[in-house]
């Protein structure tokens, strides 16, 4: 069995200094257990090393509801990133403060029209690239990080198509297969493989999960991915 992972002190310092919001986990027995966090990230939670370790007991959160003692809900939106340090598995995750957008939310959630204009900008907000597609597979929409990290100003540059006819994947036939599984076996599944973006060859991790209607059919996808090309393995 692996034992704990340990950051050198200068490692230790330079991370705990990071200007973002970041927590780092070790993977370890299935579990991810936080092993560093960002003064940064102490100081927007308001807790100390200890407490914030207690709040992620359960493990990794994408998606943090706070609520501090005598203080406002907080929510913070993760991107999570994982990283081999020699025996050692390793998730670093970056939060950004979407608190604002979550409260524009409930205020207008009896307006229809304004949910949606709010639910886009969470989307947006997310600095994970998001996207959703219909059951035959093509784009229906994406989010800011989506579009920026192909270099799309818009979503119609995608909606109405497939990864096909974007050309974008070398070995376009295994990431069909993947979605199809999706949609046969309503299973989310992943999937790593390498995606031109911009005219460059990336690596990619894609996570895909079945999109439902309301009366609980399963209407299309929804996925992200995360580009872990500068993720390299440490021996």
């Amino acid at each position: 069995m692996d034992g704990e992972f340990h950051f050198n002190k200068q490692e230790k310092k330079y991370l705990s200094a990071f200007p973002g919001m970041l927590v780092i986990f070790q993977v370890l027995d299935g579990m991810d257990r936080v092993i560093l966090a960002s003064d940064n990230m102490l100081d927007s939670m308001n807790l100390t090393y200890d407490e914030l370790a207690t709040y992620f007991i359960n493990g990794f959160k994408p998606l943090i509801r706070y609520t501090p003692l005598k203080g406002e809900t907080q929510y913070f939106a993760g991107k999570s990133v994982t990283q081999k340090r020699k025996r050692a598995v390793l998730r670093y995750v970056t939060y950004a403060d979407v608190t604002n957008i979550y409260n524009k939310l409930h205020k207008l959630e009896e307006d229809s029209s304004g949910q949606d204009f709010v639910y886009k900008q969470i989307l947006d907000a997310i600095p994970t690239g998001i996207f959703w597609k219909d059951i035959d597979r093509k784009f229906l929409g994406a989010n800011k990080a989506f579009l920026d990290a192909y270099g799309f100003s818009s979503e119609d540059a995608i909606i109405g198509k497939t990864d096909e006819d974007m050309g974008w994947h070398p070995e376009p036939e295994h990431f069909k297969k993947v979605e199809e599984e999706v949609l046969s076996e309503k299973k989310t599944k992943t999937a790593r493989t390498k995606n031109l973006i911009q005219g460059r060859e990336r690596d990619i991790v894609a996570l895909k999960s079945p999109l439902y209607d309301k009366d609980g059919n399963v209407s299309g996808i929804v996925g992200s991915f995360i580009d872990v090309t500068e993720v390299e393995d440490e021996d």
